[in-house]
């Protein structure tokens, strides 16, 4: 992911435990492919892009293959705040000259698809509302860190999201919360073992 927002212009610095992002000279719209097959996750940005610039220039994501996960939920909902999507074999662009907002109901809760929206959707002027939304907390973290930039989101861990409009977001410190499914993988591994293990708290 660090590799994907260098590549986009990013400013990044990191140590041990922080992460420091300066987003502000960034010149490139397109994610490039081969680190687009890396991650799943990688999907997230063009939410970002499309509301920031109203252009993204991306291929699918890769990373995890449980199965059939498209991302025809995350097109779906652009097309639906005025995104034109143009898909050419695999790769896809998205230009938007003017978003409008939405009443969006998704076929599923999926959290990228309710990541994707509420990032897009944050400079649009008016209400845009999801319903159907996922509900997982990562979604609430998000709302949180958003609306301490300055976002106005509401309704995160319910069944609808609304997402009113703002000009601009503000720098922000904000500590991410942890991974569930790196300390549930952690104890899935501990319980597969016979011996006795003495942990501290997650």
């Amino acid at each position: 992911m660090l590799q994907i927002l260098e590549k986009l212009g990013c400013k990044i610095e990191h140590d041990s435990d922080k992460i420091v992002i300066n987003s502000k000279e960034i010149n490139s719209f397109e994610i490039p492919a081969d680190l687009m097959h890396k991650m799943r996750s990688s999907v997230s940005i063009v939410g970002a892009l499309i509301g920031r610039f109203k252009n993204c220039t991306f291929t699918y994501p890769g990373g995890c293959d449980i199965g059939k996960r498209p991302i025809d939920l995350h097109l779906k909902a652009f097309k639906q705040l005025g995104v034109n999507v143009i898909m050419k074999d695999t790769n896809i662009k998205c230009i938007a000259e003017k978003m409008k907002p939405s009443e969006i109901t998704l076929d599923f809760p999926s959290v990228g698809a309710t990541e994707n929206i509420m990032l897009a959707s944050i400079f649009i002027e008016g209400v845009t509302k999801i319903k159907n939304v996922a509900k997982e907390p990562e979604i609430e973290d998000l709302q949180n860190m958003l609306n301490k930039m300055g976002a106005k989101i509401k309704g995160a861990g319910s069944d609808v999201i609304e997402i009113t409009g703002v000009d601009h977001l503000e720098n922000v410190s904000y500590r991410v919360m942890p991974d569930r499914i790196e300390a549930g993988t952690l104890l899935c591994a501990v319980a597969a073992n016979k011996r006795k293990y003495k942990t501290n708290k997650c």
